[in-house]
């Protein structure tokens, strides 16, 4: 990787700009394996910080990050960091958004939708209480017209929660709290 540092000059001994630009092809090679690629790193003072910029650009796409340290080194470790962070990001991206891959939240459905292991016992099923206020006649036909073995709703007889629930031989019985 080409890379290019302006302002700061003489801040990095030979090791430490050996281990940049290792770091520096390393996300190269995240981002391509092939061809080569500049990286730009621009050294700035500010009042009582030092501010790190690094930019590579690749496919009409640039990756910006910025680092501040109390020195350069730390700065500029601060925004590689961030910059690995963005490419793997778009990597990432990139990834999913192929043809046959299956995004992240398709997959998460699909693992919803599974049917969990059945238990033995008692099943406990979530039940909607109605908002309005209905009698026990109006329950058992909303029970038929639905096709579903019970509605819980508000009684307006009690003001208290029932639950009409449909026997096996089709006819009704109503539950009380």
């Amino acid at each position: 990787m080409n890379v290019n540092y302006t302002g700061g000059h003489g801040e990095f001994s030979a090791a430490q700009k050996a281990r940049l630009e290792s770091r520096l092809t390393r996300l190269g090679k995240l981002i391509d394996r092939e061809g080569d690629k500049d990286a730009h790193v621009v050294l700035t003072d500010e009042k009582r910080a030092k501010r790190a910029e690094v930019t590579v650009n690749y496919l009409h796409t640039s990756f910006v990050a910025e680092g501040k340290g109390p020195a350069y080194l730390p700065a500029v470790t601060v925004a590689l960091d961030k910059l690995e962070k963005q490419i793997s990001k778009v990597r990432a991206k990139i990834r999913d958004s192929k043809r046959g891959a299956l995004k992240p939240s398709v997959e998460a459905a699909s693992e919803a939708a599974k049917p969990a292991p059945r238990e033995t016992g008692p099943q406990l099923l979530p039940a909607k209480v109605s908002k309005k206020p209905m009698n026990v006649d109006e329950a058992v036909l909303v029970c038929i017209r639905k096709k579903v073995n019970f509605v819980a709703f508000r009684d307006a007889e009690t003001e208290g929660i029932s639950v009409v629930v449909r026997r096996d031989d089709g006819n009704f019985d109503l539950v009380r709290a």
